[in-house]
């Protein structure tokens, strides 16, 4: 499978190895035009935690919760600690894309049972 090189804009890369965090492994590649190695980008780069634990908390601000309660709700049920302040990041950082990710499906959903 042939990814394309975020720096040259190149498609001939091949597989690479892995790279590891604590929680996720993601594929490496590595461009055989400008050999530089890359990881297809999923827009959780950078992010310490899952991102289903991302995506949850997020929704759970979206629909109402306080900050706060999101918090004791990841900690008492994922045992996972977090900052109402990495909890606004996220939200701030997310929000729009789940919002119209959701409006898109709501859409599809919507369209398919009209015709359906």
């Amino acid at each position: 499978m042939s990814l394309e090189c975020p720096f040259c804009k190149s498609v001939k890369s091949v597989k690479r190895g892995k790279r590891r965090n604590k929680v996720i492994v993601k594929q490496r590649y590595i461009c055989k035009v400008c050999g530089k190695q890359f990881v297809k980008r999923d827009g959780f780069e950078r992010m310490r935690y899952e991102p289903e634990v991302i995506v949850r908390a997020v929704h759970q601000h979206i629909d109402g919760f306080s900050l706060s309660k999101v918090q004791n709700h990841l900690w008492q049920h994922d045992n996972i600690r977090v900052t109402r302040r990495t909890i606004s990041m996220w939200n701030k950082k997310y929000s729009d894309f789940l919002k119209s990710a959701a409006r898109k499906h709501k859409t599809n959903y919507q369209r398919k049972r009209t015709h359906g």
